[in-house]
C-alpha cells in the first residue's frame, strides 16, 4: 500500500496546482513530474491523468513550446484549496520549488542563441547576461561552423559570470592604460 498523503485524484490535481503556483516561470513536463512525484502515495499515471484534466479544464496552460504554467483559474482554485494539502507535503514542495526557481531564474538571466549568418558561411552566437535590474552584458561572436557556435553558447551558459568578470577585469585593468 502507498505510504504517501496524496491518494485521490483531487489531491493529485491540487498538488500540481500548488507546485505550479509557486514556480516563477513555466516548466517542462519532466521538471513538473519530478516535483509532483515527491509524495509516495501517487504514481506517474495518476499524475499524468490529473495534469491532462487540469489542462483540459483550463487550470494549466501548455504553451506552444511545451512549457507548463498555471492559469488565473488554476491560481484562484489553488488559493482556495491549498491548505487542504498536508503540511508535510506543502513543506517538501516548497523546498523543491525553491531549488527549481533558482535554476529557472539563472536560465532566464543567462541565455545564448546561435543563428546562421545570411550567407550561411558562418554562425553568430549572441550571449546575454541579465540581473534583476536588467541587461548586464550582451556579447556577439562569430563562429566558423555550427559545432563551434553551439560550444560557445553552451560554455557561456555554464560560465557566464566568469566571462563577465574576465571582460570587466580586462577593460578596467589599470596596468593596460
Amino acid at each position: 500500500m502507498a505510504r504517501g498523503f496524496i491518494r485521490n485524484p483531487l489531491d493529485v490535481r491540487l498538488l500540481i496546482l500548488y507546485i505550479l503556483d509557486r514556480l516563477i516561470l513555466p516548466v517542462t513536463m519532466a521538471e513538473l513530474t519530478d516535483l509532483a512525484l515527491c509524495d509516495e502515495g501517487m504514481d506517474y499515471f495518476q499524475f499524468a491523468d490529473a495534469l491532462g484534466a487540469l489542462t483540459e479544464n483550463g487550470h494549466v496552460n501548455q504553451g506552444e513550446d511545451g512549457l507548463l504554467s498555471i492559469t488565473d483559474k488554476g491560481r484562484s482554485n489553488c488559493a482556495i484549496c491549498a491548505k487542504e494539502l498536508p503540511y508535510s507535503v506543502r513543506t517538501k514542495c516548497d523546498r523543491s520549488t525553491q531549488a527549481l526557481n533558482r535554476d529557472l531564474k539563472r536560465r532566464d538571466q543567462i541565455r545564448a542563441a546561435v543563428t546562421p549568418t545570411p550567407n550561411r558561411e558562418r554562425y553568430t552566437v549572441e550571449m546575454v547576461l541579465d540581473d534583476d535590474a536588467g541587461n548586464v552584458m550582451t556579447l556577439q561572436m562569430a563562429a566558423p561552423d555550427r559545432l563551434q557556435a553551439e560550444l560557445l553558447a553552451q560554455r557561456f551558459q555554464g560560465r557566464a559570470e566568469q566571462v563577465y568578470h574576465a571582460v570587466l577585469s580586462t577593460l578596467l585593468d589599470e596596468e593596460s592604460r
